[in-house]
């Protein structure tokens, strides 16, 4: 069995990376790599989001003699890809454009054999470099093998862990909201200005109006292959205020489905908005045939709506080293 290394190609990679998360979930028998959720959401609104801020507020470069690392196209150039003799992509490395040096992996059970040839193209591609020192933050899965490779290579293991959540999907929820609230989706009305403004006041605080996100970033999420309008919901409140707002992702082959993300106006939190807009979106999974829906998040709010842990964690490992 053998695996070539080659570059990443957009326009026949991206989806075929996709292909190998949706095949590898039964091979696991659950989540092992990314879920569905994350790969449309990383390069369809972490990057145009990113990408939105540091241009705006930071500069470009952020180091004069670096890419600008929030361009999608350093993003693309930094992707390892391993494709088995037959062609189809087998282990993937990549980030998530969310903090220098971070790394992830990609890959189907028959190719843990590549995990050394995979760090090294993690140190050399990856690492985030200032002034002669480099780092990576690698993200692995507690209990696998990789962990055992990594603490020989010399990483070590931080003491923070992301626990992977599930609920199981059964019955229909009865959804009540206060009155003069209504609950709609994106398909119903469509106005990325609100939406925008309401994510950073969910997830940032009291930003003002010049830091909203733009509409453009918004309408960038609407252009991933797994995106759905009748899955993108919020509550408006009675004075017309997007209050709370959650995007579902659907893998129908596997029968799961991912809330990303979620969230919710900081002067509207502690009344119950969001579990009754997550109620609906469980019927919403429902009706696409989803059996059960993850989260990963330390959040409490999730477990007292339902979610048990899995007993299965991610796990930053990190190196430090000289170049």
């Amino acid at each position: 069995m053998r695996a070539r290394q080659r570059s990443y190609v957009p326009e026949k990679d991206y989806m075929k990376i996709r292909d190998l998360i949706i095949e590898s979930y039964a091979l696991y028998n659950g989540p092992f790599n990314w879920l569905i959720d994350r790969w449309n959401f990383c390069r369809f609104q972490v990057i145009p989001t990113h990408n939105h801020y540091n241009v705006q507020y930071f500069g470009v470069p952020t180091r004069p003699k670096q890419d600008f690392r929030d361009e999608l196209y350093v993003w693309e150039k930094t992707i390892g890809i391993w494709e088995s003799e037959d062609e189809k992509i087998v282990a993937v490395a990549h980030s998530e454009n969310e903090e220098p040096g971070e790394a992830w992996i990609q890959i189907h059970p028959d190719y843990f054999f590549l995990y050394e040839e995979i760090i090294d193209y993690i140190e050399e591609n990856l690492a985030d470099r200032v002034d002669g020192t480099g780092f990576v933050k690698l993200y692995v899965n507690s209990n696998s093998e990789l962990e055992r490779i990594v603490s020989n290579k010399g990483y070590r293991k931080l003491p923070f862990k992301t626990p992977i959540l599930k609920q199981e999907i059964t019955k229909k929820q009865e959804v009540t909201l206060p009155d003069g609230y209504t609950l709609l989706s994106v398909e119903e009305e469509d106005n990325p200005v609100e939406r925008g403004k309401v994510k950073m006041l969910s997830f940032g605080g009291r930003y003002p109006p010049s830091q909203w996100l733009p509409p453009s970033v918004m309408k960038e999420m609407q252009k991933a292959p797994d995106y759905k309008k009748d899955l993108d919901l919020f509550i408006k409140a009675p004075n017309g205020d997007y209050v709370s707002f959650c995007t579902i992702w659907v893998d129908q082959k596997n029968e799961y489905a991912v809330f990303e993300p979620v969230g919710t106006h900081v002067e509207y939190q502690g009344m119950g908005i969001a579990s009754e807009l997550l109620k609906e979106g469980l019927n919403r999974m429902k009706a696409y045939g989803a059996k059960c829906t993850y989260m990963q998040s330390s959040v409490p709010f999730y477990k007292r709506f339902g979610f048990k842990e899995t007993g299965k964690y991610t796990v930053p490992w990190i190196k430090y080293f000289n170049y």
